[in-house]
């Protein structure tokens, strides 16, 4: 039962951090793990050959490979969670994401959406020591991310450095079947459980050059207040080196960190997690 239990909360764990990756990189300058019309906006901006004034656009793919640490409670049951990529990509069967950008100036807007579902099975024996319990449980995970910046500092330099303010809204979607059955095939127990939660974020992202293709790029955002109901903080950070291989590509490849502090009725401690994911990233730019 420990198992399926930790399996599970992994599995939901993962597809919250993977997906909350490309979310904040969309909405980082340069490289964040989803935000690649950012990446593209920043690095553009400093390229003479581009109207300044005109529109931007880009669109990344991000690859991350977090491991995640802290713990978990369902039905007043807590848990610790220490569970690495390998361990969490074992139970990946989709996964779809896209994040795009557009920058005009000094405003810029981003947007992107991520999907993921996940199974895990287990065999254990019953409470009377004879009989085997059969367990599975199912996962769909969405979510999206849409907000815009603005740029509030760029030194005039041979090497500039870049800050610009986030401010968004993140909407979460997970939706998360169990089953238990006996050898025979019959259901001893089923049932489900939906999650929606839309969540405030603020940030900040910037870059530094040391080229005029190589810069360092890094973004952090924090969120929830209280505000959704079941969300009471989440943040993330993130610093990456990206190389500009030519004014429609580049290549980001760094480190991020996303913690979740979320639960439902917190005074009696029923349901909830506290989470940190975090891994190496490698991100795909395109811009134009």
């Amino acid at each position: 039962m420990k198992r399926i239990f930790v399996a599970y909360i992994a599995a939901i764990s993962f597809a919250t951090a993977t997906l909350t990756a490309r979310a904040d990189a969309t909405a980082a300058p340069a490289a964040n793990a989803s935000a690649p019309a950012a990446a593209s906006s920043s690095a553009d901006a400093l390229k003479p050959a581009i109207d300044q004034d005109a529109w931007q656009f880009g669109l990344s793919v991000p690859l991350w490979a977090p491991q995640i640490n802290g713990n978990a409670t369902v039905g007043g049951r807590r848990e610790n969670v220490n569970v690495s990529y390998n361990t969490l990509k074992d139970h990946l069967d989709s996964v779809f994401s896209v994040a795009i950008g557009a920058r005009k100036g000094k405003f810029d807007f981003y947007g992107d959406v991520g999907y993921m579902k996940f199974s895990i099975s287990d065999s254990h024996v019953g409470p009377d020591g004879q009989m085997h319990v059969n367990s599975w449980a199912g996962l769909k995970f969405l979510v999206s991310d849409a907000g815009m910046g603005y740029q509030l500092v760029k030194t005039e330099s041979e090497h500039p450095f870049i800050l610009e303010g986030t401010a968004g809204v993140r909407y979460w979607y997970v939706s998360s079947p169990v089953r238990f059955s006996d050898d025979l095939g019959n259901t001893l127990f089923a049932g489900s459980k939906t999650w929606n939660l839309v969540d405030p974020v603020l940030g900040f992202r910037g870059s530094q050059y040391f080229t005029r293709k190589l810069h360092l790029d890094f973004a952090g955002d924090g969120g929830g207040f209280n505000i959704s109901h079941n969300t009471d903080w989440t943040w993330s950070a993130m610093g990456a080196l990206t190389y500009d291989f030519c004014n429609c590509f580049s290549l980001s490849a760094g480190y991020k960190a996303v913690a979740l502090d979320e639960s439902e009725n917190k005074s009696t401690g029923n349901n909830g997690v506290n989470l940190i994911f975090n891994g190496a990233l490698v991100s795909l730019n395109f811009h134009w």
